[in-house]
């Protein structure tokens, strides 16, 4: 539309220099909101988040903003498969129709992408505000003040906690009172089975077989099939299986501490000894075939190549999801003479960083996904059996298949459970990657038990001390 008049011209260029001049004046606002982001300030506040008065007024003025219906956006970030994407992002949408005031941005990748795009958040000061966090990792974030204290945002009614037993949430407490995470779901270590390779061999290991017996089987479905069968798949989680091996020795990886090792050096020679043996004798898969299956995507109990492997319970649900042939969870195997060695955990839980700035907005999330009938019968229990009493109860009578084999299994185990050791100290990654190393070594028979143990040893120490 074109301005023909003169009185026109004159109101528009009046207009113009009005808007300069209340531009000239809000400078200093936008100067002073550039200084509060200052990287070192940021820093500071990094080091120093135990500032209880700025935390507690922070809270109250995300609790008002949130309660006024103030429009806010808040960042969450997960690991997963695409099955557990999609189930998530669905659920997101529901939690957005419920509280539409409340958007949220998703970012979620592999394990192993997680983690190292996590870090660099975390060395930029720029956190997702609701963090999906693995015990091995907690106490690493916690540790640096990454991780908001919980209790305040579960004493003021934003977290409902009051159908969630206490054995759900010990490991996410630490012993102060500080309310580190939220458990999204409890499971336990286990074996996964292709059942059907089992029936056909006639193998039926019974809860409280040993390893000897899993290996033996192992071998005589070998001995007695001409298609291509590698039988046990660590699935690159020797370091849990080692887990639940020192425990049964009544021993633990980590001493009470944390600045130290808490098992003899014989139980790790032992373990070793088996692992190599086991590739040795064809009784369990190569390193680099499990590595390539792994890396592709694909698995080998699933496609019946392997009969047994290392598991997490919930796994079970993505991995029956992805084959025709009848998968179940069975107990970890029994040490003859020692004592029971897995425990019940949260599969993985939901914290709240330190960085964000709508904290209770993240906290009506962090509920909604606790408590909410309806997003949890969109989730059927992929991060694990849910931890609220109410939901277990609604989705018991609704879930069936793999779905149901985590329910069953998790009273199951109970049978065969001892109390959890404290989480990992920091520097859990580092010791994990030492023991992965000595594992791959052994299994390309370049060292021996005794001589991976010493070096392991020698790493791990040198991490934690």
């Amino acid at each position: 539309m074109k301005i023909t008049s003169t009185k026109s011209l004159f109101l528009m260029f009046l207009l113009i220099g009005m808007i300069v001049v209340m531009a000239a004046c809000g400078g200093n606002d936008d100067t002073n909101a550039e200084a509060n982001n200052d990287p070192a300030d940021n820093e500071n506040e990094e080091v120093n988040n135990t500032d209880d008065n700025n935390n507690e007024d922070d809270a109250e003025n995300n609790a008002n903003a949130a309660s006024d219906g103030e429009e806010v956006e808040i960042r969450v970030a997960w690991w997963g498969g695409q099955e557990r994407h999609d189930m998530t992002i669905e659920a997101i949408e529901l939690f957005e129709a419920e509280y539409p005031h409340i958007s949220v941005e998703p970012e979620y990748t592999s394990w192993d992408g997680y983690w190292e795009r996590l870090s660099t958040q975390a060395a930029g000061n720029n956190l997702p505000d609701v963090i999906n966090m693995d015990n091995s990792r907690l106490m690493e974030y916690s540790s640096r003040d990454l991780l908001v204290d919980l209790q305040p945002l579960i004493d003021s009614g934003a977290i409902n906690m009051d159908d969630v037993d206490d054995v759900y949430q010990e490991l996410n407490v630490a012993d102060d009172g500080f309310v580190r995470a939220i458990s999204l779901g409890a499971n336990a270590l286990g074996i996964i089975t292709n059942d059907d390779v089992l029936a056909e061999h006639g193998i039926d290991l019974q809860p409280g077989y040993t390893y000897e017996e899993m290996i033996d089987a192992m071998l005589e479905i070998q001995d007695n099939t001409d298609e291509d069968f590698f039988g046990f798949d660590f699935a690159n989680a020797e370091f849990e299986m080692f887990f639940v091996y020192a425990r049964q020795h009544g021993e633990a990886v980590f001493n009470e501490a944390g600045d130290g090792l808490g098992f003899e050096e014989g139980t790790l020679v032992s373990f070793f000894e088996m692992v190599q043996s086991m590739v040795n004798d064809n009784a369990a898969a190569t390193h680099d075939i499990m590595m390539d299956y792994i890396d592709g995507g694909n698995s080998m109990i699933g496609e019946g190549s392997a009969a047994m492997g290392m598991t997490a319970s919930n796994q079970i649900i993505g991995a029956q999801q992805s084959t025709d042939m009848q998968l179940g969870l069975t107990v970890m195997p029994a040490l003859e003479g020692g004592i029971d060695g897995n425990w019940i955990r949260p599969s993985m839980s939901f914290s709240i960083s330190s960085h964000s700035e709508q904290q209770e907005a993240a906290a009506t999330f962090i509920d909604f996904f606790t408590n909410s009938l309806e997003a949890n019968e969109i989730l059927q229990a992929d991060r694990g059996v849910p931890v609220s009493s109410e939901v277990r109860n609604h989705l018991s009578g609704m879930v069936d298949g793999a779905v149901a084999e985590t329910f069953d299994y998790l009273e199951l185990v109970s049978d065969y459970t001892s109390p959890a050791d404290p989480l990992s100290p920091p520097g859990e990654a580092e010791v994990r990657g030492s023991f992965q190393r000595m594992i791959e070594t052994l299994k390309y028979d370049q060292a021996t038990p005794e001589e991976a143990t010493q070096q392991f040893i020698q790493e791990a120490q040198a991490v934690l001390e």
